[in-house]
């Protein structure tokens, strides 16, 4: 069976969440579509919105990690602590390892991020460090041995 958890967010704004992603996280593979014609009708838009500045789907690939998103069009979304993101790599593997530190210190480097715990190593022997992004949502690094 193949199957995969892949994170969905909603903004109030996802054109302007992907530039975020892409300037402050690296972002690739973006990809954006707004809703058509018939989409709007359907959903009841009003005439003179601006289809283009919506987003119906799109996604985006952080540390080879694809993520979902679109446009909250039920109303303004709510920003929660409920919501974090992990990337785990393994320990041992340096390149992957290295790769992780990097995007990290990217971000950190962006001041578009409050860092909530330092990326470093824990009394675990584990590299582990925690960001919040200016949605709301927690990135948290963590290296740890795979035994």
């Amino acid at each position: 069976m193949n199957q995969e958890l892949i994170p969905y967010l909603t903004f109030e704004n996802t054109k302007d969440a992907l530039e975020y992603y892409k300037l402050v996280f690296g972002a690739t593979d973006v990809f954006r579509e707004s809703p058509t014609a018939k989409q709007a009708a359907e959903m009841a838009f009003n005439d003179d919105v601006d289809l283009d500045s919506m987003t119906m789907s799109a996604h985006f690939k952080i540390f080879g990690k694809e993520i979902w998103c679109a446009d909250s069009f039920l109303g303004k979304p709510v920003v929660s602590s409920l919501i974090s993101l992990m990337f785990k790599v393994d320990l041992d593997d340096s390149d992957a390892v290295t790769e992780m530190e990097n995007l990290y210190k990217r971000t950190v480097e962006s001041e578009e991020v409050k860092v909530i715990v330092t990326l470093e190593k824990k009394s675990s022997g584990n590299r582990y460090g925690q960001i919040v992004d200016k949605y709301g949502i927690t990135w948290i690094f963590n290296a740890i041995r795979n035994d």
